[in-house]
């Protein structure tokens, strides 16, 4: 999913919604900060997840056409998100 895909989505949904993302095969994990890396823009985990509201500001400046992907051993392009329990949960 590109990044102007996802932020044209989810323009209408509250600001204080945390960000998660679910690797193959794990439970839903926090978006906690995001790496630049060639076309890509990773998200990664860590103990806090940034909220709809921070993760816009951190994407302000960077250009919509990246796509938003996961890093294991190679970028993991994500393809959507869905709503669950005041949490968006890409993957």
């Amino acid at each position: 999913m590109r990044l102007i895909d996802f932020n044209l989505s989810v323009a209408a949904l509250d600001p204080q919604l945390k960000l998660y993302f679910k690797p193959a095969d794990q439970a839903a994990l926090p978006v906690s900060s995001l790496q630049l890396l060639n076309q890509w823009l990773i998200v990664v985990p860590g103990s806090s997840p940034l909220t709809l509201d921070q993760f816009e500001a951190h994407v302000q400046a960077i250009s919509g056409s990246r796509q938003l992907a996961y890093s294991e051993t190679s970028q993991i392009k994500l393809f959507g998100y869905h709503l669950r329990d005041q949490k968006i949960i890409l993957g």
